[in-house]
């Protein structure tokens, strides 16, 4: 894999031993080689972490130092050879891991600063630790967040710069526009953008590539939907590349939407997307000449400086999150591709507890609370967190019959493709999935009374309407004070081993 690693390198960046003395300076009608380097939701994995691999087996992928050890190699041999380098971020740093829970994005955007990321856009789990927390974070970096779209409420100014101009010669820039998603007020806190409006990115794309196009080539860096990300492609299709992020996919390869091309590099650093452009001066134009996507694997170098201040902070994380609390029998499954469209025993043991601990006829849990597996074996607090890295209190709604109909139809209108993060997961229930309607359902054993009236296990992020379930707003909401993170930690130490399986509460035909 290494060979395989430095034959691509060498052959799109001509990775040679770092020679002595200047830096050559092109002729002033040379085209300018740029490599643009970028990844995407990262969600708090700084550190490397275990998947599943496609042999079925269990891998170590990411880290942020051998990713940092990519993006310093190539941009140092880019810099030797005359040509300039640019490094992006598509947005979502936090939520996902202890250390993003524990120190709420700051190291992120330090380790960001230290390997000179040139713009990141701002995604819509930024806001996840509060408004005041994302300002801090922005203050922090020495790069700019970005989102053209994202505006303050009462004054409709905007929270971000919309758009960077890098210099890649005199008279010569490139661009780069970010937007969010419009899902950013829906997939977090409610409380946590209350001040905050999100615009269509489409109209403010297309002014914005209007004002910089004269300057030379425009990237736009996308926190949205592939389908936002194509119709801003189809009206502006002077774009020199999309690079996209929220989706969390790997596109390889690269999606072609007139003549813009889409890319967007899978999630939590697991892979570099490198694209290579020859600008012209003259013209002012770009081609794209290369595109590849490098995995994060061990067989990476660290770089040291990166690697210090990761060790530092992973120090000073508390012992506690080593603790033992209990033993997994079966692997609990939260893979994103299933999560969030299918029953899985990962949503079935955590609904279960939601509802024995409120004592409530039906739990039901929106899939983007769950962030990841439980492996079988040993299960430590980190562990949990990775699982469940949101502090969402558990609380017990009333809701009628008719309502609840209308909340599982919310559940369950999205597609596999759409990997959403409002599919329900439930407790207490079942329910059929027939051409994309909800049929046959049953709260024990029995079916649903509209006029009846059901008491309901949520957490308080669907109490405020999060995902979309606007509904439950209006709904009085008894909060426990019991965070459901720490009641399933509490109940895996009490049952010392736990497992749980699929039962059919959700059928898809």
């Amino acid at each position: 894999m290494r060979c395989w690693r430095l034959a691509i390198l060498a052959l799109l960046f001509g990775c040679l031993p770092l020679a002595c003395g200047p830096v050559p300076e092109p002729a002033s009608d040379q085209p300018v080689e740029v490599a643009v380097l970028f990844f995407n939701d990262i969600h708090g994995h700084l550190l490397p972490f275990n998947v599943k691999l496609p042999d079925g087996t269990r891998g170590e992928v990411g880290g942020i130092a051998r990713l940092a050890s990519l993006i310093r190699g190539i941009a140092s041999d880019n810099h030797r050879r005359g040509g300039k380098t640019v490094t992006l971020i598509a947005g979502d740093i936090l939520q996902g891991t202890p250390m993003s829970t524990v120190f709420k994005g700051k190291p992120d955007v330090e380790i960001f600063n230290a390997i000179a990321v040139d713009a990141m856009t701002v995604g819509n789990h930024e806001f996840d630790f509060g408004l005041d927390n994302f300002l801090e974070l922005k203050k922090l970096a020495r790069f700019p967040f970005l989102s053209a779209n994202v505006v303050w409420k009462e004054s409709g100014e905007p929270l971000c710069d919309g758009a960077v101009s890098i210099p890649l010669a005199p008279d010569l820039h490139l661009t780069v526009i970010g937007v969010t998603t419009t899902e950013l007020l829906t997939t977090t806190k409610p409380s946590n953008v209350e001040r905050i409006a999100v615009k269509d990115p489409v109209p403010i794309v297309k002014d914005l590539y209007g004002k910089h196009g004269p300057k030379g080539p425009v990237i736009l860096l996308s926190h949205s939907k592939a389908d936002t990300d194509e119709e801003i492609a189809r009206a502006v299709p002077g774009l020199t590349a999309i690079i996209g992020g929220h989706d969390q996919i790997l596109l390889n390869p690269r999606k072609l939407v007139g003549p813009v091309p889409v890319f967007q590099a899978f999630e939590k650093g697991r892979f570099l997307g490198v694209l290579r452009l020859l600008v012209a001066r003259s013209a002012k134009t770009a081609l794209l000449t290369d595109w590849v996507y490098l995995p994060v694997t061990p067989d990476l170098t660290e770089d040291p400086e990166v690697a210090e201040r990761v060790e530092s902070y992973r120090a000073r994380l508390d012992s506690q999150f080593k603790e033992v609390v209990g033993t997994c029998e079966t692997y609990l499954d939260g893979e994103r591709g299933r999560i969030r469209y299918e029953e899985t025993n990962l949503g079935n043991f955590v609904t279960d507890i939601m509802r024995e601990y409120t004592n409530a006829e039906i739990a039901l849990l929106n899939a983007g609370s769950l962030r990841a597996s439980l492996d079988e074996g040993p299960i430590t607090l980190e562990a949990i967190f990775n699982v469940m890295p949101y502090e969402n209190e558990l609380c017990r709604v009333e809701v009628t019959g008719e309502e609840l109909l209308r909340i599982l139809a919310r559940g369950m209108s999205g597609s596999r493709e759409d990997e959403d993060g409002g599919f329900l997961h439930v407790s207490g229930l079942t329910l059929r999935v027939r051409d994309g309607k909800v049929r046959d359902v049953l709260v024990g054993g029995a079916g649903v009374d509209p006029a009846r009236t059901y008491t309901v296990a949520i957490t308080d992020f669907m109490a405020s309407g999060g995902d979309g379930y606007d509904i439950l707003k209006a709904k009085p909401a008894v909060k426990t004070g019991s965070p459901l993170r720490d009641l399933i930690v509490d109940t895996i130490r009490s049952r010392k081993t736990v497992s749980a399986k699929t039962e059919g509460r959700i059928v898809r035909d």
